[in-house]
């Protein structure tokens, strides 16, 4: 069975699609923060890095990432949680991290 992690490129393949995401993101101003400038903050490099870890099917971390990414970045967004939605935000990463740590035999057996 060939190794999956023999190519030496694929972590900057890896880099390379999160970085594109990244960018059409920001060039589609899907989070109606503005202009694309406006999308390079500390914010986003925790998206970014959800992205990645997403990528390399690190499902915990990727979860954790996005969420924390989007919670700072929620006051510069147009699109605004209402009270309910901000009261259950926390408890529903809590359940989404809890399943990914389910999930987390599958992805290391496809990973391999």
């Amino acid at each position: 069975m060939k190794d999956h992690n023999s190519n030496p490129f694929n972590g900057i393949a890896k880099l390379l699609i999160s970085l594109g995401l990244v960018m059409l993101i920001a060039r589609l101003d899907l989070l109606k923060l503005g202009s694309p400038s406006d999308y390079f903050t500390w914010e986003m490099l925790l998206i970014f890095f959800g992205i990645f870890n997403l990528i390399n099917l690190d499902l915990v971390f990727s979860v954790l990432l996005f969420a924390a990414g989007i919670w700072f970045l929620m006051p510069e967004m147009t699109l605004q949680l209402t009270p309910f939605y901000k009261s259950i935000y926390w408890p529903s990463v809590l359940v989404l991290v809890g399943l990914a740590f389910m999930l987390r035999p599958i992805t290391k057996k496809l990973k391999y």
